[in-house]
């Protein structure tokens, strides 16, 4: 992500740039503030196009790059080092530290005890945060929906709260401000329609001994087959309740729903790890279809209940079929153990 440093103040932390960032006294128009009478209400922009960093001068008074004045409204490619003018003199000035391209990322704010400066927490599109191995908060991406949300894994009713640019965050003692970019029309463009739960049926292959799970999601075009991992057990342990319920006749828009107090004793894990796995789970879902579907189209949520939404599914433990929801017996890899 690109960065500059005020050059009258060296001192103070790296200032982040937006995709468009704009320069300028007004406080509600202009991403940088500065506040002084002969710099324009907005002033410049520098912004990210064609892969590339470019300013533009939109003032009354000018802008210069190495005390070169630029041509007013007519782009000029940045580099790194590049010190920048506002108005006349050198009171106002900025100089290009980093022009790495937009990026996701989470910036650290009010920095609590220590002394060294945190560094900003670039984002995919889902996160385990602080960390993978101590997860506090899950953020994640819905492509289908352009939309971010926050999950905080110690809550037992999983609820995902949508969240904007500029919000902050709360996690290991530290507050954090998130920095979004913006979807170009392309990306939009190029989403993939929304997959249905009936174009999508699975297979879990689980080891006679149960220490090992491998599952294979089919679609209508595609079949992705995915190595073991300790959350396919946990969606394998959703499905066996909901082909509990079916055997039950308890009608298909009621089965599976269980507490993850129920769940969590049943798999001898606490309430933090049973929702990291059932975030891992989903993140993996849209990571494979590339965002043509939500994640809830494996797991979905209702109240403080969670079950396993598929409705064609089948289980083979070692050679047998046990579980057969709505698919024919097909040829099989056996998984031993």
């Amino acid at each position: 992500m690109a960065a500059i440093l005020h050059l009258n103040d060296k001192n103070q932390v790296l200032n982040y740039l937006n995709a468009c960032h704009c320069f300028g006294r007004s406080p509600t128009n202009v991403d940088s503030v500065i506040n002084a009478q002969e710099v324009s209400r907005i002033h410049a922009v520098v912004e990210w196009s064609n892969n590339q960093w470019l300013i533009r001068d939109l003032s009354n008074n000018g802008t210069w790059v190495n005390k070169q004045k630029l041509v007013k409204d007519s782009p000029f490619k940045l580099t790194v080092g590049d010190e920048i003018f506002f108005a006349s003199g050198e009171s106002h000035g900025v100089v290009i530290q980093d022009l790495s391209p937009p990026q996701n990322m989470l910036l650290p704010v009010e920095q609590i005890g220590g002394q060294t400066p945190l560094s900003p927490i670039l984002l995919s599109d889902g996160n385990l945060l602080p960390s993978e191995e101590t997860p506090e908060i899950a953020l994640f991406y819905v492509p289908s929906k352009d939309q971010w949300y926050k999950e905080f894994l110690v809550d037992t009713d999983g609820s995902a709260y949508p969240v904007e640019n500029s919000d902050l965050l709360f996690f290991n003692n530290q507050k954090w401000q998130l920095k979004l970019i913006p979807l170009t029309d392309n990306t939009v463009l190029m989403a993939k329609p929304k997959l249905s739960v009936e174009q999508i049926k699975y297979r879990f292959n689980l080891s006679l001994d149960e220490e090992n799970t491998e599952l294979t999601i089919t679609t209508d075009d595609e079949k992705f087959s995915l190595s073991n991992k300790a959350h396919h057990y946990l969606t394998l342990s959703l499905a066996r309740h909901r082909d509990e319920d079916a055997r039950l006749g308890i009608d298909a828009d009621n089965q599976g729903w269980r507490l993850p107090e129920t769940l969590t004793k049943e798999l001898g894990c606490d309430i933090t790890l049973f929702n990291t796995h059932v975030c891992r789970a989903k993140q993996q879902f849209r990571d494979i279809l590339d965002g043509a579907c939500d994640g809830d189209e494996l797991i979905e949520r209702k109240g403080k209940k969670i079950r396993f939404a598929g409705v064609f599914y089948r289980i083979y433990k070692g050679s047998e079929l046990i579980v057969n929801r709505g698919q024919d017996k097909v040829s099989l890899t056996v998984l031993h153990g």
